[in-house]
């Protein structure tokens, strides 16, 4: 009975915090044990913290939450518990799905940041679907944005290890959640506040909510979080994981010359991975490890491009602490270590010190390579960061380095970066050195921003660990956007009109400044945002390229030993897109885009015309079954109007999932391309490369992946899957189809985590 009063009188216990500016909720200590199992009845509930008052940020910013939300918290020593009421005026349009692990974004979800430093740099995120389904990660601010005037960027692909249940009522639906703090990092077992705010999305309305008055015109969105307090002796301790597995792998291909299919015996192998995990730092190593992916990448069109093109990493063991190696530019790229024998890697946060480090050894052609990245990033003030990057790859005598300085410094509603770096490499031609370099303002308000960015590679620069978007260097990038928005009044049609464009520009390292660019464009782009979740945009723009006669050194027109071609003129033209986004419907979502105009055709150093369309259907026909289709068409001819190229790539992806622990995938891709004969476009002329005559070319295949997954908790898994690559270089047809490559694997793996 004193206990009782004693509770009762407590003024922390059952306390409810609105969020209106950045309150600091106190939580209480509870010695409870509860049953993970989405209903909040056990009395721990109604002792603990109740966070109200959510404000809407998304379409409008500023203005009362048209749907009620609270979220539940409190903690014993070795977790902490949340319960999520989130209220819903009509509960049977609720989006829900058995979805697949970090695949909620089209259901109704909430989010939860847990940003356990209080540094506003970044945050752990635990977000749920109304039935529990979990998405995980980072979000980090303080790495890089270019476009997108919305602060930070969020990294889905770290898991951790924490229970959630979540049902469906007459009212909206609740879900319980309980994160152990081992699964967490945090300055040690004093007494502390961590930052903290929610994010709901409303799929219905297309509304998201936040906790905390979170305002668009401020360059943090973790700036303005609130906190939660009262926390002290956790238990966290040295967390141990073992994660050994097996895998096998059985390829086959089709010999060239004899065209015979042949399938090479299966390839078992095993190996370990490792992990020490501290409050504030974690220590991870492998041997023999697996990198597979169990996805394959989604097709991009690649006809007419001369860039290289980004693919996110998927591989489990460089997830853990990735973000913490982010840097304004990507210096650090881990998809370059494309076979390693073994890894290490240490990254943590020490005071205000976070602290990345990675060695691994890559197994090529050549020999190995060993790669050592290390990252050091420093808070400065409430939200700056200074940050050095150095990279290094050594293999048979040579050798590629980097090193690399920045600084962000966020002020209001502004922020201005740097970065300064070289990189030194020594080969097979000799010894180089050269520069890479940014600059950006910004500025984030809510009715005017604008992002001003400047980018230079010097001749020469080699990151071997990063990746730089473009195969040339020796250019200078830069941008000059602005952004005007207008906001409707509440329950208008027309709820956001953002108005966004400016100049982009790229020149010769040597000629940057006021001198014409090498290409470039000016643009401007509307994009509506209509009440009920409807989105539509158009946008236009002025594309421009002055074509260089050393792009076409070794071109020769009509015969090898020819004239030789260069470029009459150069490129000047208006392009035009228009794109419509439906509302997130309970069966059905659509995306679809159509651009057209005017297009430089590189290969020929001539003018085409053409036009792009693409588009994502997604469609839910039951909570455990989704479709998504998606496709994209290109047509480029030159101005006699033949065809200089074709692409299209249709996917489709059916997921079946019975329960959050099964999931069963296939993927199909279709690539058809073709691209015609060179010519030269003033006299019709065959063109010659080298000496070499450049024929039409004609690519058509079929890409088939196959997954069976059991995956009862993060790090135990069990996958056998198939992958097959077809091909032919005729017409297309399902008959002329050969099969290329293909392969069966099969992974066991399982966790081990006292």
């Amino acid at each position: 009975m004193l206990a009782l009063l004693l509770l009762i009188q407590d003024p922390v216990a059952g306390s409810v915090v609105e969020g209106k500016g950045s309150p600091t909720a106190a939580i209480p200590r509870l010695e409870s044990s509860v049953q993970v199992d989405g209903k909040l009845e056990e009395p721990a509930w109604s002792q603990a913290t109740r966070l109200t008052g959510f404000w809407q940020y998304q379409p409008v910013d500023g203005r009362p939450a048209e749907e009620t939300t609270e979220v539940l918290v409190w903690y014993t020593p070795d977790a902490i518990h949340f319960g999520i009421i989130a209220h819903d005026r009509n509960a049977s349009t609720i989006r829900a799905t058995v979805a697949d692990r970090d695949n909620i974004d089209n259901d109704d979800h909430v989010v939860i940041y847990l940003d356990t430093f209080h540094d506003r740099r970044r945050a752990f995120f635990f977000g749920v679907n109304p039935l529990g389904v979990q998405s995980d990660g980072v979000r980090s601010e303080g790495t890089g944005q270019v476009t997108s005037f919305i602060p930070g960027s969020v990294d889905q692909n770290p898991d951790f290890t924490w229970e959630s249940k979540g049902r469906i009522t007459d009212r909206g639906y609740e879900v319980e959640i309980r994160i152990p703090f081992k699964s967490l990092r945090y300055p040690g077992s004093g007494p502390q506040s961590w930052g903290f705010n929610v994010v709901r999305v409303v799929q219905r309305t297309g509304y998201t909510d936040t906790w905390t008055d979170v305002r668009r015109a401020n360059a943090s969105f973790l700036g303005q979080e609130g906190a939660i307090g009262g926390l002290h002796d956790m238990r966290h301790g040295v967390t141990v994981e073992a994660q050994p597995f097996v895998t096998a792998t059985a390829d086959g291909s089709r010999d060239g010359v004899s065209g015979r299919f042949t399938r090479e015996n299966v390839n078992p192998d095993a190996g370990l991975n490792l992990r020490l995990g501290f409050s504030s730092y974690a220590l991870d190593a492998t041997a023999n490890p697996d990198f597979s992916q169990v996805e394959s990448d989604e097709g991009q069109v690649t006809v007419n491009e001369r860039f290289a093109l980004f693919f996110p990493e998927k591989r489990p063991f460089f997830l853990e602490g990735i973000e913490l190696f982010g840097s304004p530019q990507t210096l650090v790229y881990t998809r370059r270590i494309v076979d390693p024998k073994a890894g290490a890697k240490l990254t943590g946060k020490f005071g205000q010190l976070g602290v990345a480090h990675l060695t691994a050894v890559d197994q090529t052609d050549k020999g190995d390579a060993w790669f050592n990245i290390t990252r050091l990033r420093r808070d400065l003030g409430r939200n700056s960061i200074a940050g050095v990057t150095f990279t290094n790859r050594d293999q048979s005598g040579a050798h590629n380095r980097v090193l690399a300085g920045d600084l962000r410094y966020v002020w209001g509603l502004y922020f201005a970066q740097f970065q300064y770096g070289r990189s030194w490499t020594s080969d097979a031609l000799g010894r180089r050195s050269a520069p890479i370099w940014q600059a950006e303002l910004d500025r984030t308000g809510r009715s005017f921003g604008f992002n001003y960015l400047l980018n230079g590679i010097g001749p020469g620069f080699d990151a071997q660990a990063g990746f730089v978007n473009r195969l040339r260097n020796g250019v200078v990038f830069g941008h000059f956007l602005n952004r005007f928005t207008i906001y409707g009044a509440r329950g208008a049609l027309l709820e956001n009109l953002t108005v966004f464009g400016g100049p982009e520009r790229t020149w010769l390292y040597d000629r940057f400044g006021f001198k014409p660019g090498l290409e470039g464009l000016e643009r401007v782009e509307a994009t509506f945002q209509l009440r009920g979740g409807w989105e539509l945009s158009g946008r236009v723009e002025r594309d421009f390229v002055n074509f260089q006669d050393s792009s076409f050194a070794g071109y020769t027109s009509g015969s090898a030993g020819g004239p030789a071609y260069r470029p009459s003129d150069d490129f000047s033209g208006f392009v035009w897109q228009t794109k419509v986004t439906t509302p997130t419907w309970r069966k059905v979502d659509v995306e679809l885009s159509y651009r057209r105009g005017r297009a430089a055709i590189f290969e020929e150093g001539a003018t085409g015309k053409g036009w792009l369309f693409e588009g994502e259907v997604e469609l839910r026909p039951a909570a455990t079954v989704r479709i998504a289709a998606t496709g994209a068409v290109l047509r480029l001819l030159r101005l006699d109007g033949s065809e200089f190229a074709r692409s299209t790539i249709p996917r489709l992806k059916l997921e079946y999932q019975p329960n959050r622990a099964l999931f069963f995938r296939a993927i199909g891709e279709v690539r058809s391309e073709r691209r015609a004969a060179l010519l030269d476009p003033t006299t019709g002329d065959s063109l010659f490369v080298a000496g070499q005559p450049q024929p039409a070319t004609r690519y058509n295949g079929l890409r088939l992946d196959l997954l069976a997954s059991f995956e009862p908790t993060p790090g135990t898994v069990a996958f056998l899957g198939y992958g097959s690559s077809m091909e032919t270089d005729r017409e297309f047809t399902w008959s002329r189809l050969a099969r290329v490559t293909d392969g069966f694997f099969v992974k066991l793996a399982y966790q081990v985590r006292p």
